[in-house]
């Protein structure tokens, strides 16, 4: 199978580590670029990443569906298959991934020339930012020692959030997280598919 991405995505790095937790062989590619408006639409109509081909010119996407197809090819899935557990694993996903789409968007609105900033969008997504960090700190406790299909994308929004959102230090603001964060930091998996170098963590 082959995994359209960039390493720097949250979203591509939560397949690149359930892949190699479930011993799944991807092919990791770049997108195809097309000029100033993106790249090829093909692999995702809506010219996003990640794309996965799962069938010879088939591609799923987006991410969470990328990671349950993934995670349903496991002998023991992170998911489970049915009840309250199953739902607050998803709960968990979608605020990691939440936190990653605050982080990109606050940095597309801080990206744009100054005289085009709206200050009431950048000051929304940060304290989606700050929000979400108070949650997971809130949650912490209960987030696992080992990966889970939550925590997955969790670690990586938190990651994203250092490299992209280095003004809000979530270190410093959530220390019970950051404990728990240093403990799955620790993992190969967190160590081969960290593209954002020595100085995260």
């Amino acid at each position: 199978m082959k995994l359209v991405s960039n390493p720097i995505s949250p979203y591509a790095r939560k397949a690149m580590i359930l892949a190699r937790l479930s011993d799944i062989s991807l092919e990791e590619c770049a997108p195809e670029k097309a000029g100033a408006h993106g790249y090829k639409a093909g692999d995702n109509p809506l010219g996003k990443i990640p794309a996965l081909e799962w069938k010879p010119g088939q591609f799923l996407f987006d991410s969470p569906v990328i990671c349950e197809f993934l995670d349903s090819l496991r002998d023991a899935p992170l998911l489970p298959a049915s009840g309250q557990s199953r739902y607050i694993q998803l709960w968990q996903h979608a605020l990691g991934d939440g936190l990653s789409d605050a982080v990109y968007n606050y940095r597309v609105e801080t990206k744009r020339p100054k005289a085009l900033h709206w200050d009431d969008m950048i000051a929304r997504h940060n304290q989606a930012i700050k929000n979400a960090v108070a949650t997971l700190e809130k949650i912490s406790p209960w987030l696992g020692e080992d990966w889970t299909f939550g925590n997955l994308a969790i670690i990586c929004g938190l990651d994203y959030t250092s490299y992209r959102a280095p003004h809000f230090d979530w270190k410093a603001a959530a220390p019970n997280l950051s404990v728990w964060h240093a403990g799955l930091a620790k993992t190969p998996v967190w160590r081969e598919t960290n593209a954002y170098g020595e100085s995260n963590p």
